[in-house]
């Protein structure tokens, strides 16, 4: 009767722990809701410029949703980014950082800061 007891803890604890973890991967967040087309990827700057010819290089973030100018400091260094064509951009729905009127927002809003640590 021993021998019983610890095996229905381990059992006991193994249905607790898969139970824990199948509650975990229901609460994750939904993906994100922004919905952006798709761009030229370019490997690096140089073949940016020579693929986009006079349209200026950006840095789009697939992640954010955000394109970044030559002159950010993010300009190329985001992990989920490429180096893309202004015009390209924009048409697929990636945000400037300099908030141009309502055209292409649908309904949302430009943050009025970066927070870093935020949500």
């Amino acid at each position: 009767m021993m021998r019983t007891r610890p095996r229905l803890q381990v059992v006991i604890l193994a249905a607790l722990v898969l139970a824990t973890l199948a509650q975990a991967s229901e609460t994750r967040p939904p993906p994100s809701d922004i919905k952006l087309g798709s761009i030229p990827r370019f490997a690096d700057e140089a073949s940016a410029r020579a693929g986009c010819g006079a349209d200026p290089v950006v840095w789009a973030d697939r992640k954010s949703g955000f394109f970044y100018p030559k002159f950010h400091p993010d300009f190329g260094k985001t992990a989920s980014g490429a180096y893309t064509c202004y015009s390209q951009a924009k048409k697929a729905d990636y945000w400037s950082l300099t908030p141009d009127g309502d055209s292409g927002r649908k309904g949302r809003e430009f943050p009025l800061f970066f927070c870093t640590q935020c949500s």
